[in-house]
């Protein structure tokens, strides 16, 4: 899989992305071969491979940066924020709710919190789509109940 934030260097969550992907799955055959053969399993069924991008249905994203502009991402090892709205893992749909979600916490006026600075509330937000009806279901990780008036009456826009 081509990914722009790996190519970057702006993100290193996947980690495997420098090998070709029928490589990853025999790596991590062999893996799990070393692990569970003293377990003597019965039988071991050869990986199933899935689509290389847009896959995932869920995404559990910190809340970073400020009110004004907050971002749902990682902080990288470069110590940078890094909005992963747009990771080729997640299905468009998933991407464009994101990427609104992003826009609507600065308007809701939700305070990311900053481990830096042990201030602010909202830490993650943990988006998930169900596979059966392509409905979404939306949470929020915040550090106390202080903001919670403020996220209930952001709540239906």
């Amino acid at each position: 899989m081509q990914c722009e934030f790996f190519a970057s260097g702006r993100c290193g969550s996947c980690g495997w992305l420098d090998r070709a992907y029928p490589d990853q799955l025999a790596a991590k055959d062999a893996e799990l071969h070393a692990l569970l053969d003293v377990h003597r399993p019965q039988a071991w069924l050869a990986p199933v491979a899935s689509p290389e991008q847009g896959f995932r249905n869920k995404a559990k994203m910190a809340v970073l940066g400020d009110a004004a502009a907050p971002l749902l991402g990682i902080v990288n090892a470069r110590g940078e924020a890094v909005s992963l709205c747009d990771c080729p893992l997640y299905p468009a749909p998933m991407q464009a709710l994101l990427r609104y979600l992003e826009g609507w916490i600065a308007e809701a006026g939700l305070t990311p919190y900053r481990v830096d600075a042990r201030r602010g509330e909202l830490k993650f937000v943990l988006l998930t789509r169900s596979r059966a009806s392509g409905e979404f279901m939306l949470r929020f990780v915040l550090r106390s109940e202080a903001e919670l008036p403020g996220l209930r009456r952001a709540l239906p826009a």
